[in-house]
């Protein structure tokens, strides 16, 4: 098969056979799964937050996702930004001339079937848990799907699932975000994690109390039906300093307007430990800190930055951690804050480095965005740590929401960065770059254990997969800093450029936006499950310049089959691999969305657990 140059620098195979719906996973949001906000504009929904139906609709990851997208639709001064984030003074595929992309070989094989085609679905691939009854049309004896019933299963009122993370011992954990998908727009009382353990069948709902040991926060404002507590947006598992593990969580709304003095305040960052009597996960109030508790743990300067007062009735705000990652050296936490400082200060996230004890150890503000004089928003939405880093130089990538003022959505972003634990700095090391300039989105991210970036990529729609791009390291270094350095003025003068990766893998981009994407340490698989339950394989080959890519086909897991009314929407979030035991876990959430006028009273709607058997799916027989 003879490679033809991919868009910019990349390859794709001259005639290669693509999938029918080829499926692609996310983060993110983040991922990483899609993890949505109050747009950036810089504070907490709480009690300062304007009552229901007032004021301008603050941007959300599902308005992110549903508008026009493009500088091109900026006023005025938008055209020539568009020009510039496309080409402008640059080379092919909008490089700067300085720096021009070397095109890297490789062949990338799709799959071996018809387009439009999806591959039947194996026998014991599929194992979904759930409460009893629960199943819909997966339960009536005609599918594949193994169904297990798990007494006791069940999320809090107004909780839907959302990330994952898995334990070396094989528990798996569960964060929780609004039936809205838009966590400043709260639709339970209380703030939650969920733990399930495969090999004892159990299931157990977290609730994490506040610093005075309230479990139920409702918002003080009758107007909004009794709705309160936080989100838990993101959630991993790390080695703590005891040798045992912990898990640690964030929250990017964790006020909703209560009284503080009287309720206490939720965690901003969250840790849980197993209980040495009982052997049970449970919640450590002395590990976990509030945004007031970080904040005593920084310098003033730093505090008043990463933390800031919005309001002088309200908490500190931790400006939306959205993401967080651990860094391998030195085993700090890179987290992502979605949000600005508020009234009068800047719209723009940032990026946070702590330590486990809750200490900062780095902070570092995102610049304002001006590609030729038109101002931008950019909002840190999921960071993942590269496993190759080095010591005082340990690399992580961040993929940013992006708008105009006007709220019109601008292509995503992806950008590599640098942590160094003796001087407590963040350096960009690349610019902010696209791969493609056609409107497409980076939308999540993945390292392999040799160092090579997996980016899933969203059409201009921002509901279709686009295909996988692939930046390998080659020496030192990825293409993205190598070709597009973070030098000069870069917040003006070359951000969003494109940098196209060395490969674009053909038969990826046939599905839904990419919901899940994860890498098997075992084989090196990337898996993708994509917005509509299409879950498919990515099998790379060699490495640096000499890369190949086999891809599986896309595989259905029965998503519609659990659908209940037409105002709920079911769809999978962030995966977690469990090497060990050959199972890739995926929450599958029903949420609301905009089905029913916000705010209404809290409910619960049935939330599942799928697991994907992995010696199965990437059965080469």
């Amino acid at each position: 098969m003879r490679a033809r140059p991919g868009q910019g620098g990349g390859a794709v195979a001259d005639g290669a056979t693509s999938s029918g719906s080829g499926a692609g996973g996310t983060a993110g949001s983040g991922g990483a799964g899609g993890t949505t906000g109050s747009g950036g504009a810089g504070g907490t929904s709480g009690a300062g937050g304007p009552a229901p139906g007032a004021g301008p609709a603050p941007v959300t990851r599902r308005r992110l996702l549903v508008s026009a997208v493009g500088l091109g639709a900026a006023a005025g001064g938008g055209l020539l930004a568009g020009r510039l984030l496309s080409s402008g003074d640059a080379g092919p595929g909008g490089l700067p001339r300085t720096h021009p992309s070397t095109p890297v070989g490789g062949v990338t094989a799709g799959p071996s079937m018809p387009a439009g085609s999806e591959t039947e679905l194996p026998a014991n691939l599929l194992t979904i848990y759930g409460a009893p009854g629960t199943f819909g049309e997966l339960g009536d004896g005609a599918s594949p799907t193994r169904i297990t019933e798990v007494p006791g299963w069940g999320f809090g009122p107004g909780q839907a699932a959302f990330m994952s993370a898995v334990s070396p011992d094989g528990t798996v954990f569960i964060s929780t975000t609004p039936f809205t998908d838009d966590q400043s727009k709260l639709t339970g009382t209380d703030m939650e994690l969920e733990i399930f353990e495969p090999e004892a069948g159990r299931f157990s709902r977290l609730v994490i109390p506040s610093t005075r040991g309230r479990t139920s926060l409702p918002r003080f404002d009758p107007g909004y039906r009794g709705v309160g507590g936080g989100d838990t947006s993101d959630v991993i598992v790390v080695p703590g300093p005891d040798g045992a593990d912990r898990v640690v969580f964030t929250s990017l709304m964790p006020f909703y307007g209560w009284d503080t003095s009287v309720d206490g305040e939720l965690p901003s960052v969250g840790q849980l430990r197993r209980d040495g009597g009982s052997g049970r996960w449970m919640y450590d109030a002395s590990a976990s800190r509030t945004a007031a508790q970080l904040a005593a743990r920084a310098p003033a300067t730093i505090a008043a930055r990463a933390f800031p007062v919005l309001n002088p009735l309200e908490p500190r705000s931790p400006r939306g951690p959205s993401s967080i990652a651990r860094l391998p050296r030195s085993g700090h936490l890179v987290i992502a804050q979605y949000l600005g400082t508020g009234r009068g200060g800047t719209d723009n996230g940032a990026l946070l480095v702590l330590d486990l004890d809750g200490r900062v150890r780095a902070h570092w503000q995102y610049p304002q965005v001006r590609p030729l004089g038109v101002e931008l928003v950019v909002n840190p939405r999921e960071v993942v740590a590269d496993p190759t880093s080095e010591p005082d130089d340990e690399r992580f990538v961040l993929i940013s929401d992006a708008r105009g003022l006007d709220y019109s959505t601008q292509p995503f972003p992806i950008q590599e960065f640098s942590y160094s634990a003796s001087t407590g700095t963040i350096t960009p090391r690349s610019t902010a770059v696209r791969a493609v300039q056609d409107g497409s989105r980076m939308e999540s991210a993945v390292f392999g254990a040799d160092g090579t970036l997996y980016v899933a990529r969203t059409k201009q729609d921002g509901l279709r997969a686009e295909t996988l791009a692939v930046y390998p390291k080659l020496g030192r270094e990825r293409g993205l800093v190598s070709r597009t350095p973070a030098t000069g003025n870069w917040p003006v003068d070359t951000w969003g450029i494109a940098n196209p990766p060395d490969y674009l893998v053909v038969g990826t981009d046939r599905g839904g936006l990419v919901r899940s994407i994860s890498v098997d340490p075992s084989t090196g698989a990337v898996l993708l499950a994509g917005l509509n339950g299409l879950v498919q394989t990515v099998r790379p080959a060699g490495r640096g310049s000499r890369m190949t890519f086999r891809t599986g086909q896309p595989i259905d897991v029965g998503l519609s089959r659990l659908r209940g009314p037409s105002t709920r929407y079911v769809g999978v979030r962030r995966g977690s691999v469990d090497a060990e035991r050959r199972s890739l876990w995926l929450p599958v959430n029903q949420m609301v969305l905009d089905g029913l006028t916000w705010p209404y009273p809290p409910f619960k709607l049935d939330q599942w657990l799928l697991r994907v058997d992995l010696d199965v799916l990437l059965n080469d027989g």
